[in-house]
């Protein structure tokens, strides 16, 4: 076999494990949600106004708020990886284009929260940018616990973020 075909082996089952270990926590993720009262839809496909192509939602949340009349949309990340201010800016960028084809008509929801959530944690920079946005940052170690200055409580009080 030659070295290169053993190199692209490799990387397949290193992409296939990757890909396998995001799903997971997206899957661990959707039921912590669903337990703060959420309705999750895994890999959603959304549309924006600039891209071309629709943005893959790993988990796109809803909760109902008063008496069910209001429906807030959460789009939320998930990483199996250390959280950058790049991945940061990725998600407050996109959803800026997905809230500016909603305006359009053009698509049909637009997120009231951004959440971005890591299972090794986030840099000083990546929180610093998320607090600009007010974008919840939540670490899914053992348990899940929200860093950064979005708190649970905000959450459990839809404070929305500013994107």
């Amino acid at each position: 076999m030659s070295a290169v075909k053993k190199y692209n082996m490799q990387k397949t089952k290193r992409g296939k494990k990757s890909y396998e270990k995001g799903a997971q926590l997206e899957r661990r993720v959707a039921r912590w949600l669903k337990r703060l009262r959420c309705e999750c839809r895994l890999r959603d496909l959304v549309r924006g106004k600039i891209a071309k192509r629709p943005y893959e939602v790993d988990i796109h949340a809803t909760r109902k708020e008063l008496l069910g009349l209001i429906t807030r949309h959460i789009w939320v990340e998930c990483k199996a990886c250390k959280v950058k201010r790049t991945n940061i800016t990725k998600l407050a960028e996109s959803a800026r284009d997905v809230r500016d084809a909603y305006d359009d008509d053009i698509e049909k929801w637009k997120p009231d929260m951004l959440m971005m959530v890591s299972s090794v944690g986030f840099d000083v920079d990546a929180l610093g940018m998320a607090s600009k946005y007010n974008i919840y940052c939540v670490n899914a170690g053992k348990t899940f616990k929200f860093v950064g200055k979005m708190a649970k409580q905000d959450f459990l009080d839809h404070v929305e973020s500013k994107y």
